[in-house]
């Protein structure tokens, strides 16, 4: 399969922010030195050297995704758990670093849940971020902010900035 693996270099993040608006759904701020890169299901905000391709399947080592899941549960900590268990059926060394805390997204209850994992494209290990609220017909709305451990530091604020800046249109 084509791998293209994301490398060991990753410029830092762009004080400077650019706003972009996905769909009629919602408008985020992320590093101007990020790309846009969406999928049929969600859009990732990476920069350069930190995403790529392995078997097929698009990982990043920096950055945030973006994504709306059809949660089976309507209860927002419910619904969480669910999106948890899905992701941790593909990273099968992911383990929670913690309880979700109560958090705000788009002006919405939302809960932060702070995950670690290891990472499948440099066997290093990498702090999650995974912040989810309900959107108004029930789906569950999920920003996932990703990090090597030894850059969580400063990827955190980076994170919890793009996450603040979400406003959602409908």
């Amino acid at each position: 399969g084509t791998t293209s693996r994301p490398s060991a270099r990753v410029e830092a993040p762009s004080s400077r922010y650019t706003t972009y608006n996905e769909g009629n759904v919602f408008r985020i701020g992320v590093p101007s030195n990020w790309k846009e890169l969406a999928s049929e299901t969600s859009v990732t905000f990476a920069p350069e050297g930190g995403y790529g391709a392995i078997n097929q399947q698009s990982v990043f080592t920096h950055g945030v995704q973006i994504g709306i899941s059809r949660a089976e549960d309507h209860n927002l900590q419910d619904a969480t758990q669910e999106l948890i268990a899905a992701l941790a059926q593909s990273n099968p060394q992911m383990a929670r670093g913690g309880n979700s805390a109560r958090a705000t997204l788009g002006g919405r209850t939302a809960l932060r849940t702070l995950l670690a994992n290891v990472s499948d494209a440099t066997g290093g290990r990498e702090r999650i971020v995974l912040y989810t609220t309900q959107m108004n017909d029930g789906a569950l709305f999920y920003m996932v902010g990703v990090a090597p451990e030894q850059e969580f530091g400063a990827y955190q604020s980076v994170i919890n900035r793009v996450a603040s800046s979400i406003q959602f249109l409908r």
